[in-house]
């Protein structure tokens, strides 16, 4: 059966792990402690039977749980970390007691309150332990080496240990560095393919457009007519009733095809102007930012109104979405708003918010891809179109995109005006 994890546990766990980095000092503590015992129980060769054979039993004891320990230490809870020290400690003094070349001892231990109580405790820890072992001299005669060793020991683990924890604490932020890079590195791309994908979808609608769309609509037009000549011939019904067939029969395949290529056209464009206005579509993308976060955005139009071509429409959409979503992310804005101004030769999309604002001039002369990336789509994308794009910022004042993209003489419909003539010529019985 599965058992929770109390959190105090979870907590003694966490704070138990060792970084990768650690092993190279654990391994070299290691090798000092197994010289240092070797050394004590060299030392046991000039004491009494009786005493060599105690400074050996504390040694072997020492060493059998230094090394026991130090394996299963990141296993156990605090407290039982906190015996294992107590233990190891006491046979320490011990074997003090008995052979002075078991002070020697005291470098290990000081790693070891570090490692296993790493915060005040340990450093006090060292402190005590540097102390006894200067005070345990006093019975033999206390010497200028007897205190500098202890003292020049604790210093130099503290340093140790000090500086390792600073390259464990550097290590482990390259790390959430270099992840966060490669997240955000990952995210880019799928953005870019996306971007990529929606702008396939869009030159393939006006491609389908311009080509399929229009020219089937021509062959409508076309076939129409031929039909009205054909009747002012003057034939009788007999000699027109193959013709007419025929071309009624064209007529139908033409209106069927382009009943096609328009589905494929608004299954491609935006999905948000596939059945609403710019108008409408603007406002729902206004909705969505707005709701995401503390901000007002409102969307209104100046001017007639009216259908524009597919890819300005579409043009106007992706800039709006791009502006305001930098509105969203950025500026740090309560008010933002959102105009669309029809005139008889243009249309101008306007996004103005109260933000922070920025530096137009050193925005630009950074490398591209450096934290304006979306200035140069919504450039791009007014390029495409023959229009331009402003921007409009100071530091602290808020900020104003501004986009003109002009329209065809012939714009009372834009490039669909040949879909509105056929559709006429349909209702007309054509």
């Amino acid at each position: 059966m599965e058992t929770s994890l109390d959190p105090q546990e979870g907590v003694d766990k966490l704070r138990r792990t060792r970084a990768p980095d650690e092993d190279a000092l654990t391994d070299g503590v290691h090798i000092l402690t197994t010289v240092l015992l070797i050394a004590a129980l060299a030392g046991s060769v000039n004491l009494p039977f009786g005493e060599a054979a105690l400074n050996l039993l504390l040694c072997s004891g020492f060493a059998v749980l230094y090394f026991y320990g130090s394996a299963m230490q990141p296993e156990w809870r605090e407290g039982t970390g906190l015996a294992w020290l107590a233990s190891l400690t006491l046979l320490w003094v011990l074997a003090m007691a008995i052979s002075p070349v078991s002070i020697y001892l005291l470098f290990p231990l000081l790693f070891l309150y570090l490692r296993v109580m790493d915060d005040v405790r340990g450093v006090v820890a060292v402190l005590a332990a540097t102390t006894s072992s200067v005070l345990i001299q006093f019975p033999t005669g206390l010497t200028v080496g007897g205190v500098m060793g202890p003292a020049v020991s604790a210093a130099v683990v503290l340093a140790i240990h000090y500086a390792f924890r600073t390259l464990v604490r550097i290590s482990r932020e390259r790390e959430e560095l270099i992840d966060q890079l490669m997240a955000t590195r990952t995210q880019l791309a799928e953005t870019e393919r996306a971007a990529g994908v929606a702008e396939e979808r869009q030159r393939l609608a006006h491609e389908i457009h311009d080509t399929v769309a229009q020219g089937l609509s021509s062959i409508q037009m076309l076939l129409h007519s031929a039909e009205r000549d054909l009747l002012n011939l003057g034939l009788d019904e007999r000699q027109l009733a193959g013709p007419t067939r025929f071309i009624e029969l064209a007529r139908t395949t033409a209106k069927d095809n382009l009943g096609e290529a328009r589905a494929m056209i608004a299954a491609l464009q935006p999905a948000s102007l596939s059945e609403t206005s710019l108008e409408n579509a603007l406002g729902r993308i206004a909705a969505g930012f707005a709701a995401a976060g503390e901000l007002n955005i409102e969307v209104s139009v100046e001017g007639n109104g009216r259908q524009l071509p597919m890819r300005t429409e579409a043009a106007l959409l992706r800039i709006a979405q791009g502006a305001v979503g930098n509105v969203a992310k950025h500026a740090g804005a309560s008010r933002c708003r959102v105009t669309v101004t029809y005139e008889p030769d243009e249309v101008r999309l306007d996004v103005v918010d109260n933000g922070r604002g920025f530096d137009p001039s050193e925005v630009a002369g950074r490398p591209s891809g450096l934290g304006h990336i979306g200035l140069d789509a919504m450039r791009r994308r007014a390029a495409e179109q023959g229009g331009s794009l402003e921007v409009e910022s100071t530091p602290g004042y808020g900020t104003a995109v501004s986009v003109a993209i002009p329209l065809p003489a012939e714009t009372g419909g834009g490039v669909k005006l040949e879909e509105t003539q056929c559709e006429e010529s349909e209702r007309e019985g054509i």
